[in-house]
C-alpha cells in the first residue's frame, strides 16, 4: 500500500508542499488524505482544490486519520508542539527549516522522533541545488583545496515579514527565517561545525511599522577547519526588487574558487500585466506539463520534498531508519543551525562573540 501523508499549513509554503504531493499522488507514490489549517477560509479552499480530508485542528488529523507522514509547514515557533504530537502517534514527519527557534526545544524534537523510531526530516532544500550540490562535490576532491573564507547573502523583499508572515514575523528575524538554510548548507559543504560566532543587527524599518524584529543581521562564523565566513541576512528589501529572495554563496580556497547566485540565474521578463520586471528562479520550483499536456512541480524545491517521500515509501516497505541514515537532512544535523541561530541572537544581545563548545 501507498503512504498516507497530510500537511500542517496550508498557507503560502503549505500550497507548494501540497502541489508536490498531489503531484507524487497522481503517480502512484503515496495517497494525500488530509491538510489541517486554523484558517476556515484557506482550509476550505485548498481541501476542495486538492481533494483531501480538511482539519481546523491537526491533532484531529492526527488522530483520525491513519497516517503514515506529515509535513509540518507553520510558522517556525509552532513547529515542537506538533512534531511532539506526530512523533507521539508514531508518524513520520517533515519539519521546516528552522526545527524550534530555541536549542532546547530542537532537541526535545530530535529527542522525541528518536524514542518513537520515526523519521524526522528537515526541508533544506539548498542541498538539492544543482549548484550547490556540485559545489560540494568540488570541495570534497578537493579541488578548491583547503577552505579559507566566503560570503553568503539572503534578502527576501519586505512584503514577506509585513504582509505574508505579519502576524508571527516578530517570533522570528531574518537569521531564523533565511540564515539557517546557509548555516545548514555551509555544514553540509564543509562538513564541519561552527565554533565562533559574532553578530551585529539593525531594527529600523519594521520597528516603525510595528513589527519587532531585526531588519538585518550580520555575522562573522569560524569553523572547525579555520574556515571563516561571513553571511548578510535580512528582509527589508525594497517592493521593487525583482524577486522575492535574493541570495548567493562565495567559497574561496588555497587552489580555487566557486560561486553560485541562486537568485540571478539568466532569466528575466517584463510583461504589460505585472507591475515591474521578474527575474525568477525556475530552478527552484517551476510548473511543467508532461507528454499528456498534465501539469506538474518540478526544480530543487520540490525534490527535497519528493525525496521525503521516497524514504516513507522505503520505510513503509520495511526499511529502518538505519538504512537510510545519512540520506537527508536529518534533525541532528539541523541542531547544529538552530544552535547557530541561537548563538547570534546571544551575540546580539551581548554585543560579543559566541563560543560553541560541541
Amino acid at each position: 500500500m501507498r503512504p498516507r501523508v497530510g500537511v500542517i499549513g496550508a498557507g503560502v509554503y503549505g500550497t507548494t508542499v501540497l502541489q508536490a504531493f498531489s503531484w507524487a499522488q497522481r503517480c502512484r507514490q503515496i495517497e494525500l488524505a488530509a491538510v489541517a489549517e486554523i484558517d476556515e477560509d484557506v482550509l476550505t479552499k485548498q481541501a476542495e482544490r486538492f481533494s483531501v480530508q480538511g482539519y481546523a485542528d491537526y491533532r484531529d488529523m492526527l488522530q483520525q486519520e491513519d497516517l503514515d507522514a506529515v509535513a509540518i509547514v507553520t510558522p517556525d515557533h509552532l513547529h515542537k508542539e506538533m512534531a511532539l504530537n506526530c512523533a507521539d502517534s508514531g508518524i513520520h514527519m517533515m519539519v521546516q527549516k528552522p526545527l524550534d527557534v530555541t536549542t532546547a526545544g530542537a532537541s526535545a524534537m530530535v529527542q522525541a522522533a528518536r524514542d518513537a523510531d520515526v523519521l524526522l526530516y528537515v526541508d533544506f532544500h539548498k542541498r538539492f541545488d544543482p549548484g550547490h550540490v556540485q559545489l560540494r562535490r568540488d570541495v570534497s576532491k578537493g579541488k578548491l583545496g583547503r577552505i579559507q573564507y566566503g560570503y553568503v547573502w539572503m534578502e527576501d523583499k519586505i512584503v514577506v515579514p509585513s504582509v505574508w508572515f505579519r502576524d508571527w514575523a516578530q517570533h522570528s528575524s531574518p537569521v531564523w527565517f533565511l540564515g539557517v538554510h546557509f548555516f545548514d548548507l555551509l555544514q553540509w559543504i564543509l562538513g564541519t561545525k561552527p565554533v565562533r560566532v559574532t553578530a551585529t543587527g539593525v531594527k529600523d524599518k519594521l520597528i516603525a511599522m510595528g513589527i519587532d524584529t531585526y531588519d538585518s543581521i550580520q555575522a562573522k562564523i569560524e569553523y572547525a577547519n579555520g574556515a571563516h565566513f561571513s553571511v548578510d541576512c535580512s528582509w527589508i528589501l525594497p517592493e521593487s526588487f525583482p524577486s522575492i529572495v535574493n541570495q548567493g554563496i562565495r567559497m574561496v580556497g588555497s587552489q580555487g574558487i566557486w560561486e553560485v547566485d541562486s537568485q540571478d540565474r539568466g532569466v528575466f521578463y517584463a510583461v504589460e500585466e505585472d507591475a515591474g520586471s521578474v527575474v525568477p528562479n525556475y530552478y527552484a520550483n517551476m510548473e511543467r506539463e508532461d507528454p499528456e499536456g498534465a501539469a506538474y512541480p518540478t526544480g530543487y524545491v520540490i525534490d527535497s520534498m519528493l525525496w521525503f517521500l521516497q524514504l516513507v515509501s522505503r520505510l513503509k516497505d520495511g526499511k529502518g531508519l538505519a538504512d537510510i541514515a545519512g540520506l537527508y537532512p536529518s534533525g541532528e544535523e539541523a541542531l547544529v543551525s538552530t544552535r547557530l541561530c541561537e548563538g547570534i541572537h546571544e551575540s546580539l544581545a551581548a554585543e560579543n562573540a559566541i563560543l560553541f563548545d560541541w
